[in-house]
């Protein structure tokens, strides 16, 4: 723990879509209370507004208004295309800009943002901004570079720009969204060919006839739980996004399949579980 001259390390908090900051407050509120010795939480709003998302109503009736991560221009995909991957792959601007200032802020007050905390459709941006690190700092950092058309000078430079990137050391994603994640749009050049292929200049225009292209995003390596229910009915895309985007049979990320829906874990031993992994992971990677 921190003394009390130094502010605890900061975890960055993106709810899911048609929620807002106030809401995931509330719905991280049991797991709150095991990590504030810990660490402090700074909850973030989206920047989208929209109308209010699964689950949220009627427990949240008046807690309005609610936000999603995405422009409207993002939301015209099909089943298949969540399925296949071959969505929009660049962050919003918007977002980007929201995450960096959100990160800035923290700077400003002595403290340090260490890892991520996504929910739902928050988890594709987190994903994003964790695969963001990876290409300029991860353990694939060395194989993205020579892989783009990037020159050395280009990558130094990106690593100037996105240097707020390179502390988020690990991340707890919470019933996870489908790929790709949303990577900062600077950076999206540093993907292999295949995978920023599927991406287009044009929001609006992904094609649903082209051959979906394979997933072939560097793995994320920094350490990262991926809470699954059994009763999600989206869990099918929380493993989707596993498999495209991290690294478990290395055990950098786990897997922890819980009796639970499409919200967060209820039971006290579950959210013991997932506070004492984000200890251990936030001491393992200050060492």
């Amino acid at each position: 723990m921190a003394s009390s001259a130094t502010p605890l390390p900061t975890l960055l908090t993106l709810h899911g879509s048609g929620s807002s900051s106030l809401i995931h407050t509330i719905q991280l509120a049991r797991l709150t209370r095991l990590l504030k010795p810990h660490f402090n939480l700074h909850h973030l709003t989206a920047p989208y507004p929209c109308a209010a998302g699964p689950g949220v109503l009627p427990f949240f009736e008046g807690c309005g208004p609610y936000y999603r991560w995405l422009p409207s221009t993002y939301l015209n995909i099909t089943s298949e295309q969540m399925k296949a991957g071959t969505s929009n792959i660049e962050m919003p601007p918007e977002v980007e800009e929201l995450i960096k200032g959100a990160v800035e802020e923290v700077k400003g007050k002595g403290g340090k943002v260490v890892g991520l905390v996504g929910f739902s459709q928050g988890t594709r941006v987190s994903a994003g901004l964790m695969m963001g690190r990876e290409l300029l700092f991860g353990e694939s950092a060395s194989a993205a570079s020579s892989s783009s058309s990037s020159s050395d000078e280009e990558v130094q430079g990106l690593k100037a720009k996105y240097g707020w990137l390179q502390d988020f050391h690990f991340f707890l994603s919470v019933c996870g969204s489908f790929p790709p994640p949303l990577v900062p749009a600077g950076l999206v050049p540093l993907l292999p060919s295949s995978s920023s292929s599927s991406s287009s200049s044009d929001p609006a225009s992904t094609s649903t006839s082209s051959k979906p292209a394979p997933f072939t995003y560097p793995k994320i390596t920094a350490p990262t739980l991926h809470v699954l229910g059994t009763h999600d009915e989206w869990t099918w895309a929380g493993k989707l996004l596993i498999d495209a985007c991290f690294e478990v049979e290395q055990g950098k990320s786990e897997v922890l399949t819980l009796d639970i829906g499409h919200h967060y874990p209820v039971k006290p031993e579950d959210s013991e579980k997932i506070a004492n992994w984000a200890k251990e992971a936030y001491e393992m990677t200050s060492a």
